[in-house]
């Protein structure tokens, strides 16, 4: 049997353990300092136009991975701001070898394989590809929060900043960027059940002076290559009779004519919200395929594909979006042909 004593000694003792106690919660409990900032309005804009163009006047050159479910891919990429503008090397180290050489607006495509050059528009939707639409409306969209801890990607410090969809018909972002220069190093897209699908990180990666402009050089010697020219046609979805119902916030930044094989062209439309995107491909539905299914969907980390048959034509509309917000999408497109051909 235990016995407590009420002498003076005793007492002290139980306010001394009493004082012990307290002082290790203190310590043990965590910080009610704060840890985060709410960004909106123009702060919020100003911070990813400050993320984007570090994207474009920084050099920078390193290995970064593109993890999408269970497949993970690495790049190298070289990037040099100098006296003729902008110069840019993109090399694929996994799968079928292949290489992209960029001089300011001009982007040169090397298959070795087929010891071929296409030479292709650059892009204005480049990496990252933040505000390609009127950024005042970003902030009815998504809330954002930038971490006031900094963290560490490729041995560079970093600050983390959140952004959560106010809808269930997109997908939400972390972005980790780079303190000094506010490059981007890290990005995750976040599901709707806050798990990370599809994620792009730099492991390894060099800036300023010290990158070796000797990595902007193909790996091929390219003299007897053959060169071809990919034309970037624009066209109008509208004009020529296709009505899609875009998510709120997505607006059409980019619509061309792709060619596919030798016969058939692929009409694309991509749009954006300012942070993410969604594709839509247009094309004829040939003889073989009039058997098919007219629906079909497919995931792939966070890239969703949902595919409908509109009359003659397949809609298929891909992003890293829910795969609801594609369903709708591909199953609200009409096709009205103008009257013009009509009467062709």
């Amino acid at each position: 049997m235990l016995h407590y004593s009420s002498s003076k000694a005793s007492r002290k003792a139980k306010t001394q353990w009493l004082s012990l106690v307290l002082l290790g919660a203190v310590f043990t409990m965590p910080s009610m300092a704060q840890t985060t900032t709410p960004l909106v309005g123009d702060d919020l804009v100003a911070f990813l136009e400050q993320v984007q163009k570090a994207s474009v006047t920084n050099d920078y050159s390193g290995v970064f991975t593109y993890q999408q479910g269970e497949q993970i891919m690495s790049s190298r990429v070289t990037h040099i701001v100098d006296g003729e503008g902008v110069k840019e090397r993109l090399e694929l180290l996994d799968g079928d070898p292949q290489e992209y050489l960029r001089t300011n607006d001009v982007v040169q495509c090397l298959m070795p394989e087929q010891k071929k050059i296409v030479l292709t528009p650059a892009r204005k939707d480049r990496f990252p590809a933040f505000l390609q639409t009127e950024p005042t409306y970003l902030n009815q969209y998504y809330t954002a929060t930038l971490s006031l801890k900094k963290e560490r990607v490729a041995g560079h410090e970093c600050q983390q900043l959140e952004l959560t969809p106010r809808s269930s018909d997109r997908y939400g972002y972390r972005l980790c960027v780079d303190v000094k220069t506010k490059l981007l190093l890290k990005s995750q897209t976040v599901g709707l059940d806050n798990k990370v699908v599809e994620q792009v990180a730099f492991t390894g990666l060099v800036m300023g002076k010290d990158v070796n402009t000797g990595l902007l050089a193909p790996s091929y010697k390219l003299n007897d290559w053959v060169v071809e020219k990919e034309e970037l046609v624009s066209v109008d979805f509208a004009k020529e009779g296709w009505k899609l119902r875009a998510p709120e916030g997505y607006v059409p930044i980019l619509s061309i004519i792709r060619p596919k094989g030798t016969n058939q062209r692929v009409k694309h439309l991509i749009l954006s919200d300012g942070l993410s995107s969604i594709s839509v491909f247009v094309q004829k539905v040939t003889e073989a395929e009039k058997t098919l299914q007219a629906h079909g969907a497919v995931q792939v980390g966070s890239l969703n594909v949902f595919r409908q048959r509109v009359d003659d034509y397949w809609v298929t509309a891909i992003g890293a979006v829910p795969m609801s917000t594609l369903e709708e999408m591909a199953v609200s497109a009409k096709f009205i042909p103008p009257v013009s051909s009509k009467l062709n």
